[in-house]
Protein backbone atom coordinates (compact mmCIF):
# COMPACT_ATOMS: atom_id res chain seq x y z
CA UNK A 1 0.00 0.00 0.00
CA UNK A 2 1.20 3.53 -0.79
CA UNK A 3 2.35 5.71 2.11
CA UNK A 4 -0.39 8.19 3.08
CA UNK A 5 1.44 11.22 1.70
CA UNK A 6 1.50 9.85 -1.87
CA UNK A 7 -2.00 8.41 -2.10
CA UNK A 8 -4.06 9.93 -4.91
CA UNK A 9 -7.13 10.75 -2.84
CA UNK A 10 -7.43 12.58 0.46
CA UNK A 11 -11.04 11.46 0.71
CA UNK A 12 -13.02 8.63 -0.87
CA UNK A 13 -16.78 9.08 -0.47
CA UNK A 14 -19.42 6.44 -1.13
CA UNK A 15 -22.80 8.13 -1.39
CA UNK A 16 -26.09 8.80 -3.07
CA UNK A 17 -26.47 11.72 -5.46
CA UNK A 18 -29.69 13.72 -5.36
CA UNK A 19 -30.95 16.56 -7.50
CA UNK A 20 -32.00 19.33 -5.14
CA UNK A 21 -34.85 21.77 -5.75
CA UNK A 22 -34.54 24.63 -3.29
CA UNK A 23 -36.97 27.45 -2.54
CA UNK A 24 -37.18 30.25 0.02
CA UNK A 25 -40.72 29.71 1.26
CA UNK A 26 -43.14 26.87 1.91
CA UNK A 27 -42.49 24.01 -0.52
CA UNK A 28 -46.18 23.47 -1.20
CA UNK A 29 -46.89 27.03 -2.33
CA UNK A 30 -43.59 28.15 -3.87
CA UNK A 31 -43.51 28.62 -7.63
CA UNK A 32 -39.77 29.22 -8.01
CA UNK A 33 -37.11 26.62 -7.21
CA UNK A 34 -33.34 26.63 -7.73
CA UNK A 35 -31.91 23.37 -9.10
CA UNK A 36 -28.63 22.01 -7.71
CA UNK A 37 -26.89 18.81 -6.68
CA UNK A 38 -27.77 17.55 -3.24
CA UNK A 39 -27.40 14.79 -0.71
CA UNK A 40 -25.50 14.68 2.56
CA UNK A 41 -22.58 12.62 1.27
CA UNK A 42 -22.20 14.68 -1.88
CA UNK A 43 -22.18 17.89 0.15
CA UNK A 44 -19.34 16.49 2.27
CA UNK A 45 -17.40 15.48 -0.84
CA UNK A 46 -17.83 18.84 -2.57
CA UNK A 47 -17.04 20.82 0.59
CA UNK A 48 -13.70 19.02 0.89
CA UNK A 49 -12.92 19.25 -2.83
CA UNK A 50 -13.54 23.00 -2.99
CA UNK A 51 -11.08 23.45 -0.14
CA UNK A 52 -8.42 21.65 -2.16
CA UNK A 53 -8.74 18.00 -1.16
CA UNK A 54 -8.36 15.27 -3.73
CA UNK A 55 -11.80 13.64 -3.61
CA UNK A 56 -13.11 10.58 -5.44
CA UNK A 57 -16.72 9.45 -5.42
CA UNK A 58 -18.28 5.99 -5.57
CA UNK A 59 -21.86 6.35 -6.76
CA UNK A 60 -24.39 5.66 -9.50
CA UNK A 61 -26.14 8.09 -11.84
CA UNK A 62 -29.26 7.09 -13.73
CA UNK A 63 -29.52 7.93 -17.41
CA UNK A 64 -32.50 10.24 -16.92
CA UNK A 65 -32.65 13.92 -18.02
CA UNK A 66 -30.47 14.95 -15.05
CA UNK A 67 -27.60 12.63 -16.01
CA UNK A 68 -25.39 15.17 -17.79
CA UNK A 69 -26.12 17.90 -15.25
CA UNK A 70 -24.98 15.69 -12.38
CA UNK A 71 -21.72 14.64 -14.00
CA UNK A 72 -20.88 18.17 -15.17
CA UNK A 73 -21.58 19.64 -11.73
CA UNK A 74 -19.43 17.07 -9.96
CA UNK A 75 -16.53 17.69 -12.34
CA UNK A 76 -16.90 21.46 -11.98
CA UNK A 77 -16.36 21.11 -8.24
CA UNK A 78 -13.23 19.01 -8.70
CA UNK A 79 -14.67 15.58 -7.86
CA UNK A 80 -13.11 12.53 -9.50
CA UNK A 81 -16.00 10.55 -11.03
CA UNK A 82 -14.10 7.60 -12.50
CA UNK A 83 -16.02 5.33 -10.11
CA UNK A 84 -19.49 6.81 -10.72
CA UNK A 85 -21.37 4.33 -12.91
CA UNK A 86 -24.29 5.02 -15.24
CA UNK A 87 -27.34 2.85 -14.62
CA UNK A 88 -31.00 2.43 -15.45
CA UNK A 89 -33.77 4.04 -13.42
CA UNK A 90 -34.07 7.57 -12.08
CA UNK A 91 -31.98 9.82 -9.90
CA UNK A 92 -33.29 10.67 -6.47
CA UNK A 93 -34.66 14.18 -6.00
CA UNK A 94 -35.71 16.24 -3.03
CA UNK A 95 -37.36 19.55 -2.38
CA UNK A 96 -36.05 21.69 0.44
CA UNK A 97 -36.60 25.07 2.03
CA UNK A 98 -34.47 26.63 4.76
CA UNK A 99 -37.50 28.75 5.81
CA UNK A 100 -35.75 29.99 8.95
CA UNK A 101 -32.88 29.04 11.25
CA UNK A 102 -35.14 26.86 13.40
CA UNK A 103 -37.09 24.99 10.73
CA UNK A 104 -36.19 23.26 7.49
CA UNK A 105 -38.39 21.31 5.11
CA UNK A 106 -37.38 18.21 3.16
CA UNK A 107 -39.45 16.16 0.75
CA UNK A 108 -37.61 13.15 -0.73
CA UNK A 109 -38.46 11.11 -3.83
CA UNK A 110 -36.49 8.00 -4.80
CA UNK A 111 -38.27 6.59 -7.87
CA UNK A 112 -36.40 3.65 -9.42
CA UNK A 113 -33.50 4.74 -7.28
CA UNK A 114 -30.13 4.96 -9.02
CA UNK A 115 -28.34 4.54 -5.69
CA UNK A 116 -29.68 0.98 -5.45
CA UNK A 117 -26.98 0.19 -8.03
CA UNK A 118 -24.25 1.06 -5.52
CA UNK A 119 -23.27 -2.49 -4.63
CA UNK A 120 -20.18 -4.25 -3.22
CA UNK A 121 -19.03 -4.84 -6.81
CA UNK A 122 -18.08 -1.14 -7.00
CA UNK A 123 -15.76 -1.42 -4.00
CA UNK A 124 -12.28 -2.77 -4.60
CA UNK A 125 -9.14 -2.85 -2.53
CA UNK A 126 -6.82 -0.82 -4.77
CA UNK A 127 -9.19 2.15 -4.62
CA UNK A 128 -9.47 1.97 -0.84
CA UNK A 129 -5.70 1.67 -0.41
CA UNK A 130 -5.19 4.76 -2.57
CA UNK A 131 -7.18 6.97 -0.18
CA UNK A 132 -6.29 8.60 3.13
CA UNK A 133 -9.87 8.57 4.46
CA UNK A 134 -12.93 6.53 3.47
CA UNK A 135 -16.25 8.18 4.32
CA UNK A 136 -19.93 7.24 4.16
CA UNK A 137 -23.09 7.95 6.10
CA UNK A 138 -26.32 6.16 6.83
CA UNK A 139 -27.93 8.01 3.92
CA UNK A 140 -26.43 5.43 1.55
CA UNK A 141 -27.12 2.54 3.92
CA UNK A 142 -30.81 3.46 3.90
CA UNK A 143 -31.16 2.76 0.17
CA UNK A 144 -30.99 -1.04 -0.01
CA UNK A 145 -29.37 -4.15 1.41
CA UNK A 146 -26.81 -4.03 -1.39
CA UNK A 147 -25.83 -0.48 -0.50
CA UNK A 148 -25.44 -1.51 3.15
CA UNK A 149 -23.12 -4.30 2.08
CA UNK A 150 -21.18 -1.82 -0.07
CA UNK A 151 -20.58 0.47 2.91
CA UNK A 152 -19.55 -2.48 5.06
CA UNK A 153 -17.12 -3.74 2.41
CA UNK A 154 -15.55 -0.29 1.97
CA UNK A 155 -15.13 0.18 5.71
CA UNK A 156 -13.85 -3.35 6.27
CA UNK A 157 -11.23 -3.04 3.53
CA UNK A 158 -10.16 0.35 4.87
CA UNK A 159 -9.95 -0.93 8.43
CA UNK A 160 -7.96 -3.99 7.35
CA UNK A 161 -5.49 -1.82 5.42
CA UNK A 162 -4.98 0.90 8.02
CA UNK A 163 -7.00 3.53 6.12
CA UNK A 164 -8.98 5.94 8.30
CA UNK A 165 -12.76 5.32 8.35
CA UNK A 166 -15.16 8.23 8.98
CA UNK A 167 -18.93 7.95 9.42
CA UNK A 168 -21.89 10.23 10.05
CA UNK A 169 -24.98 8.45 11.47
CA UNK A 170 -27.10 11.19 9.83
CA UNK A 171 -30.37 9.77 11.14
CA UNK A 172 -33.30 10.57 8.84
CA UNK A 173 -36.44 8.76 9.80
CA UNK A 174 -38.11 10.02 6.61
CA UNK A 175 -35.94 7.51 4.76
CA UNK A 176 -36.05 4.42 7.01
CA UNK A 177 -36.89 3.09 10.44
CA UNK A 178 -34.95 3.66 13.63
CA UNK A 179 -34.45 -0.09 14.04
CA UNK A 180 -32.87 -0.38 10.59
CA UNK A 181 -30.67 2.65 11.25
CA UNK A 182 -29.43 1.17 14.51
CA UNK A 183 -28.75 -2.21 12.92
CA UNK A 184 -26.65 -0.63 10.17
CA UNK A 185 -24.79 1.59 12.61
CA UNK A 186 -23.85 -1.28 14.90
CA UNK A 187 -22.74 -3.42 11.95
CA UNK A 188 -19.99 -0.94 11.04
CA UNK A 189 -19.21 0.51 14.49
CA UNK A 190 -16.12 -1.68 15.14
CA UNK A 191 -14.58 -0.44 11.87
CA UNK A 192 -14.94 3.31 12.48
CA UNK A 193 -12.14 5.70 13.48
CA UNK A 194 -14.03 9.01 13.24
CA UNK A 195 -17.69 9.40 14.25
CA UNK A 196 -19.57 12.62 13.45
CA UNK A 197 -23.01 12.46 15.13
CA UNK A 198 -25.38 15.34 15.91
CA UNK A 199 -26.86 16.08 19.33
CA UNK A 200 -29.26 16.01 21.01
CA UNK A 201 -32.02 14.29 18.99
CA UNK A 202 -29.90 11.96 16.86
CA UNK A 203 -27.60 10.88 19.69
CA UNK A 204 -30.56 10.31 22.01
CA UNK A 205 -32.28 8.06 19.45
CA UNK A 206 -29.17 6.06 18.52
CA UNK A 207 -27.11 5.96 21.72
CA UNK A 208 -29.48 6.96 24.50
CA UNK A 209 -27.57 10.14 25.39
CA UNK A 210 -28.25 13.82 24.70
CA UNK A 211 -25.21 15.45 26.31
CA UNK A 212 -22.17 15.53 23.99
CA UNK A 213 -19.91 14.60 26.91
CA UNK A 214 -21.88 11.40 27.50
CA UNK A 215 -21.91 10.58 23.79
CA UNK A 216 -18.13 10.90 23.60
CA UNK A 217 -17.66 8.60 26.58
CA UNK A 218 -20.11 6.07 25.15
CA UNK A 219 -18.32 5.94 21.79
CA UNK A 220 -14.85 5.94 23.30
CA UNK A 221 -15.86 2.86 25.27
CA UNK A 222 -16.71 1.21 21.96
CA UNK A 223 -13.37 1.90 20.33
CA UNK A 224 -14.04 5.10 18.36
CA UNK A 225 -10.85 7.15 18.63
CA UNK A 226 -12.15 10.51 17.31
CA UNK A 227 -15.66 11.62 18.26
CA UNK A 228 -17.02 14.94 16.97
CA UNK A 229 -20.48 15.74 18.33
CA UNK A 230 -22.13 18.50 16.30
CA UNK A 231 -24.50 20.68 18.32
CA UNK A 232 -26.00 22.94 15.66
CA UNK A 233 -25.81 26.64 16.58
CA UNK A 234 -23.65 25.77 19.60
CA UNK A 235 -20.80 24.43 17.48
CA UNK A 236 -19.31 21.06 18.41
CA UNK A 237 -17.53 19.05 21.08
CA UNK A 238 -14.51 16.90 20.20
CA UNK A 239 -13.10 13.93 22.06
CA UNK A 240 -9.68 12.57 21.12
CA UNK A 241 -6.73 10.98 22.89
CA UNK A 242 -8.32 11.29 26.31
CA UNK A 243 -9.03 15.01 25.87
CA UNK A 244 -12.35 16.78 25.31
CA UNK A 245 -12.76 20.32 24.00
CA UNK A 246 -15.79 22.38 23.03
CA UNK A 247 -15.74 24.68 20.02
CA UNK A 248 -18.49 27.31 19.70
CA UNK A 249 -19.23 28.73 16.29
CA UNK A 250 -17.26 31.88 15.48
CA UNK A 251 -18.99 35.19 16.17
CA UNK A 252 -20.66 36.83 13.19
CA UNK A 253 -22.60 40.00 12.56
CA UNK A 254 -24.72 38.30 9.90
CA UNK A 255 -27.61 35.88 10.18
CA UNK A 256 -27.68 32.40 8.60
CA UNK A 257 -29.19 32.29 5.11
CA UNK A 258 -29.30 28.53 4.57
CA UNK A 259 -28.57 25.75 7.06
CA UNK A 260 -29.51 22.91 4.69
CA UNK A 261 -26.97 20.07 5.05
CA UNK A 262 -24.73 22.31 7.16
CA UNK A 263 -23.58 19.31 9.21
CA UNK A 264 -22.31 17.69 6.01
CA UNK A 265 -20.48 20.91 5.13
CA UNK A 266 -18.80 20.72 8.54
CA UNK A 267 -17.81 17.10 7.84
CA UNK A 268 -16.13 18.09 4.60
CA UNK A 269 -14.12 20.83 6.28
CA UNK A 270 -13.14 18.58 9.16
CA UNK A 271 -12.00 15.66 7.00
CA UNK A 272 -10.16 18.00 4.62
CA UNK A 273 -8.08 19.26 7.53
CA UNK A 274 -7.55 15.79 9.02
CA UNK A 275 -6.25 14.55 5.65
CA UNK A 276 -3.66 17.32 5.78
CA UNK A 277 -2.29 16.04 9.06
CA UNK A 278 -3.96 18.44 11.48
CA UNK A 279 -5.25 17.22 14.83
CA UNK A 280 -9.01 16.84 15.47
CA UNK A 281 -9.21 19.95 17.66
CA UNK A 282 -7.63 22.23 15.08
CA UNK A 283 -9.77 20.56 12.41
CA UNK A 284 -12.99 21.18 14.35
CA UNK A 285 -12.22 24.88 14.66
CA UNK A 286 -11.51 25.02 10.93
CA UNK A 287 -14.70 23.10 10.09
CA UNK A 288 -16.76 25.54 12.17
CA UNK A 289 -15.43 28.36 9.99
CA UNK A 290 -16.30 26.43 6.83
CA UNK A 291 -19.85 25.79 8.04
CA UNK A 292 -20.32 29.38 9.19
CA UNK A 293 -19.15 30.73 5.83
CA UNK A 294 -21.63 28.54 3.96
CA UNK A 295 -24.55 29.34 6.28
CA UNK A 296 -24.02 33.10 5.95
CA UNK A 297 -23.58 33.02 2.18
CA UNK A 298 -26.65 30.84 1.60
CA UNK A 299 -27.29 29.20 -1.73
CA UNK A 300 -26.19 25.75 -2.80
CA UNK A 301 -22.87 24.06 -3.48
CA UNK A 302 -21.49 27.07 -5.35
CA UNK A 303 -21.60 28.91 -2.01
CA UNK A 304 -19.20 26.47 -0.36
CA UNK A 305 -15.91 28.20 0.46
CA UNK A 306 -12.59 27.68 -1.25
CA UNK A 307 -9.36 27.91 0.73
CA UNK A 308 -8.93 31.46 -0.62
CA UNK A 309 -12.32 32.46 0.81
CA UNK A 310 -11.18 31.52 4.30
CA UNK A 311 -7.85 33.34 4.26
Amino acid sequence: MKPAHIRDYDLLVAGEIFVEFRCDGDIAVSDVFTKDLGGADIMTAVAAARLGSGVSLISAVAGDPFHSLIREKLLSHGINIDHVITCQGYNGIYFTSPRNSEEREYLFHRPGNAAAHITPALIYEDLIENSKIVYASSELQSVSKASRHAVFKAFNLAHSNGVMVAYDPNLRLRLWSLDDAKECLWSVLPLIDVMLPSAPDETKALFGYERPLDVIGFLWDRGISIVVVKTGPNGCMVGYDGKIEEFPLPCSTGSPENLTLIGSVFNGGFLHNIARGHDPFTSARFANNVAMFKSLKGGGMDALPTKEDLQ
